[in-house]
């Protein structure tokens, strides 16, 4: 097996374990513990070198913005608002649809 072939199998198998891990969380299960093996997966082959730092950062990117719609950014921005409004003024959260407050 050449670089190509590991490199196109890692990513697959990344592209996997992240798009259900994104999945699950979207469906508001708790995914802390597949979060950090997945993390430790994608870490290890950029130990290993089967994929450069740069191009985990991309997949994770890339992929969380197909499941949410959104970047990373502007989804921790919007649940941090949303947990803000939830502090301050627990009936407007609550007026918020709750499939909006996902």
């Amino acid at each position: 097996m050449n670089n190509e072939e590991e490199t196109s199998m890692f990513i697959e198998a990344c592209t996997t374990q992240l798009v259900s891990l994104y999945t699950a969380s979207k469906e508001g299960k708790n995914v802390d513990a597949d979060k950090y093996r997945v993390q430790g997966f994608i870490h290890a082959g950029e130990l290993l070198g089967v994929i450069s730092k740069k191009q985990g950062r991309a997949l994770i990117a890339d992929l969380h913005f197909q499941v949410f719609g959104e970047t990373i950014e502007d989804r921790a921005k919007r649940k941090s608002k949303l947990e803000a409004l939830k502090e301050s003024d627990p009936d407007a959260y609550i007026e918020i649809p709750a499939i909006e407050r996902r």
